[in-house]
């Protein structure tokens, strides 16, 4: 297969993959955002890079953002959310975040391929993006031509793309007044 006819099947499964996600699911996410006092986020791998991309949009829109193991985020608490990104449910260090997280009466929203996996049972809000994982072999889910989890964590980042997109609109900012936000120590 060319590149081209490579990039219409990858735009083709992230589009039929996002599809399935309803815009209520996505304003529920923008309205628990924006009722937060802060906002902690986590993943592991590459889902991980893409919640540190979303955590960095968040920031510029100048809401309060923590990245999860970073040595300056703070203390977790009541009045706080905490979003997670894992595509099987399972990584035991998410797993093992949301149950504190919750033990300490922390809001949760999951980005995860299941909504019956460890993570989403946790998890007061879940968005799924139902892709197949070599973690849980034995889970339906939409199967990639691609490698690994890429359909995931590309789905992710564009899906947060999109809240982001949603949260700009409730926040009546554009990329102009977002950028005042952006680093200027480079």
């Amino acid at each position: 297969m060319n590149f081209k006819e490579t990039l219409e099947k990858v735009l083709d499964e992230i589009g039929s993959i996002l599809s399935g996600v309803t815009d209520e699911s996505v304003e529920a996410l923008a309205l628990k955002i924006l009722g937060a006092e802060r906002i902690f986020l986590f993943a592991m791998g590459r889902s991980g890079l893409a919640i540190k991309a979303f955590a960095m949009r968040l920031m510029h829109l100048g809401l309060k953002v923590h990245v999860v193991g970073e040595v300056s985020t703070p203390s977790i608490g009541q009045g706080d959310l905490l979003i997670v990104g894992t595509g099987s449910g399972e990584t035991p260090s998410v797993v093992l975040n949301c149950r504190k997280a919750k033990e300490l009466g922390t809001e949760i929203a999951a980005i995860t391929a299941s909504k019956e996996s460890s993570v989403g049972c946790l998890s007061g809000l879940v968005i799924v993006i139902p892709t197949k994982t070599l973690k849980v072999p034995e889970r339906k889910g939409f199967s990639s031509m691609q490698p690994m989890g890429n359909l995931f964590e590309q789905s992710l980042l564009i899906l947060t793309d999109i809240v982001v997109m949603r949260l700009m609109e409730k926040l009546g900012m554009d990329s102009k007044e977002m950028f005042k936000n952006h680093a200027n120590l480079e």
